[in-house]
């Protein structure tokens, strides 16, 4: 590669360095950047090839031909990385709604932009069980089901939403394995809740009846058991 070519590739790795850190690594983009420091680098590890092979699974699924077209959502979407993963994949309709209580979803547009990935759309919104969203063919909600008082109605309209597939991520606690455990707020906070591993599969299966795959591993980057738990679900509709 001739040094023009060199410095213009390292040029496309650093387009969004003057960003600072991010809440993500955007490495599946081709692009380098800084990574907030602490639980991020280690817990993305962690989710991000399971959601990222069942978004891959159901935009798939989703097409009987190939000019078939298919449309996203991400709930509680942060900086929106999921759903700009979905438009890399192909999605052609793909949303991002969060309500940026944590200030990440404020460069969501600007990451897409520069990263040049069509048909996205985001939108700074509160999800609540009154909330009335578009259906979409594939919903992910992917760490949200934690920080809200009412997850079992959060979930079911996730389920409503979703035409084709619904892939949910949550934390849960490894502290107990109760089947029957639920905290709110969840322990050690003033918000959110926690289930055990059990308790969670018991809830999803209530209102989810037909799980493609499911899977758990360990969030690394959190050193107490009540938040270490992470279980992954691929619901068809």
């Amino acid at each position: 590669m001739s040094s023009m070519g060199k410095a213009t590739r390292k040029a496309e790795d650093n387009i969004l360095s003057d960003l600072g850190p991010l809440y993500h690594n955007y490495s599946f983009f081709g692009v380098n950047n800084d990574q907030l420091p602490g639980i991020y680098e280690l817990n993305q590890q962690a989710k991000a090839p399971i959601i990222i092979a069942y978004i891959a699974y159901a935009i798939a699924k989703s097409k009987k031909n190939a000019e078939d077209r298919v449309s996203l959502t991400e709930l509680f979407c942060a900086d929106g990385f999921y759903a700009m993963v979905a438009s890399r994949l192909g999605c052609n309709r793909s949303i991002g709604i969060d309500n940026d209580k944590d200030k990440h979803f404020e460069n969501a547009n600007l990451i897409a932009d520069r990263l040049n990935l069509p048909g996205l759309e985001f939108k700074k919104e509160e999800i609540t069980p009154n909330s009335k969203f578009f259906s979409t063919d594939i919903v992910v909600n992917v760490g949200g089901l934690y920080h809200v008082d009412a997850p079992e109605k959060i979930l079911e309209l996730s389920y409503g939403m979703a035409n084709n597939y619904l892939i949910v991520q949550s934390v849960v606690s490894l502290a107990t394995e109760r089947e029957d455990y639920f905290e709110a707020p969840a322990p050690g906070w003033t918000w959110g809740n926690r289930y055990s591993r059990k308790s969670f599969d018991k809830m999803v299966r209530k209102i989810c009846p037909k799980i493609i795959d499911q899977h758990f591993n360990e969030l690394e980057g959190n050193n107490r058991l009540e938040d270490r738990g992470s279980v992954y679900y691929l619901i068809e509709k």
